[in-house]
């Protein structure tokens, strides 16, 4: 069963390279004709363009990975039917199951790869090709975080809260600023108003034209301290403000688990929403996952479209239904964060809607071949 198995591998991997380079160029090509316009304001040098392109390639071809695993099983066993051989095996006492498991054993291989790849290279170059595209071509300051907010909230270490109606990243300044000290029932026990506060360094920030309250438990004031200029460790860097709470779901989808987690945990504590954060999490890990459901679906289309002398019909049938899974599959992810994002699932549940549903439509494909 081995040299089968490595025939059926091989049968599979010959076209899948070529099927993911020919679909990410031509993503690819896609997004410059898209993209070209707007940049070209920016009067980039050819360089700045190539490279701003080159390192968004790793994460185009990550994304059209699952669709190109469920083209290359279809190929493999649209070969394998069209001279027979899956008639062969038939009759040599090879079930359909058995022909299969090689090819769902490559699909969760690539899943694991795939995971891998968006959590190491994917993030450090769409990274790099998003500091190109706002620092090099757009020449801005700051590459892709707000450097300025209103109303903001944030929580800080020590049972603290700090409130600012102004917050610039570029100056590190917010004006005016609160921070309030309360015990874990909530009482308060310290509250320092201040016109200004700067950063200095080292999570301390430069507190200019305050005062420093201090109440009993029962909510009197105890002292009243007046200050033109204090230093205050509220132990946080003016990034640790900086988080651009309208990131679009594209945009989150290029970060690293771990990125995604603490930008999450950047927006909760300064007093955003972070549900679709916490979505995209789970899709990240869901994503990769999609190539093992989407090979398990393609691995049984070939019995059910016909075969023999109507091999070409069958096979055009399957290319046409599995591009038209994978595009549902697709519409399946935006809704689960669509679902998620508005609280009408919770966020495990939503980023795997896709995969729960394509799996059992690959599993009962699979046992109805093999019946």
């Amino acid at each position: 069963m081995r040299r089968l198995d490595r025939y059926i591998l091989g049968e599979f991997l010959a076209p899948l390279g070529l099927i993911v380079s020919g679909m990410a160029v031509l993503v690819l090509l896609v997004q410059m004709v898209d993209q070209l316009p707007r940049l070209r304001q920016f009067n980039p040098t050819t360089a700045e363009v190539f490279l701003y392109y080159a390192y968004q390639f790793p994460y185009i071809a990550t994304q059209v990975v699952p669709v190109a695993v469920m083209l290359a099983v279809l190929v493999a066993m649209g070969g394998l039917a069209r001279t027979s051989e899956l008639t062969a095996m038939g009759a040599g006492g090879v079930s359909r199951l058995r022909v299969a498991l090689p090819l769902l054993a490559a699909g969760l291989g690539v899943s694991l790869a795939l995971l891998g790849l968006s959590e190491t290279l994917v993030p450090l170059a769409t990274a790099r090709s998003r500091y190109i595209e706002k620092v090099s071509i757009e020449k801005r300051n700051l590459d892709w975080d707000q450097p300025w907010r209103s109303d903001m909230a944030k929580r800080l270490p020590g049972g603290r809260q700090l409130y600012t109606q102004t917050f610039d990243a570029q100056d590190g300044t917010m004006r005016p600023v609160i921070v309030v000290a309360a015990a874990p029932d909530g009482t308060e026990l310290e509250r320092i108003d201040a016109d200004e506060a700067r950063w200095v360094g080292g999570g301390r920030w430069r507190l200019t034209g305050g005062v420093d309250r201090l109440f009993r438990p029962d909510g009197s004031e105890a002292k009243v301290t007046r200050f033109a200029q204090e230093v205050l460790a509220l132990d946080a860097a003016p990034a640790d403000f900086a988080v651009d709470t309208q990131r679009r779901p594209e945009d989150l989808l290029e970060m690293s688990v771990a990125e995604l987690t603490d930008l999450a945990d950047r927006i909760r504590d300064t007093g955003g929403d972070d549900r679709e954060e916490r979505v995209c999490v789970q899709v990240r890990l869901s994503y990769p996952f999609s190539c093992l459901i989407l090979a398990m679906l393609a691995a049984g289309l070939p019995y059910l479209f016909p075969s023999g002398k109507r091999a070409l019909t069958g096979a055009a049938i399957g290319l046409v239904v599995s591009l038209a899974s994978g595009m549902l599959y697709l519409v399946f992810v935006q809704v689960g964060i669509s679902l998620g994002t508005s609280s009408t699932l919770p966020p495990a549940p939503s980023a795997w809607l896709g995969n729960l549903v394509f799996g059992a439509a690959g599993s009962a494909v699979l046992w109805r071949a093999n019946r």
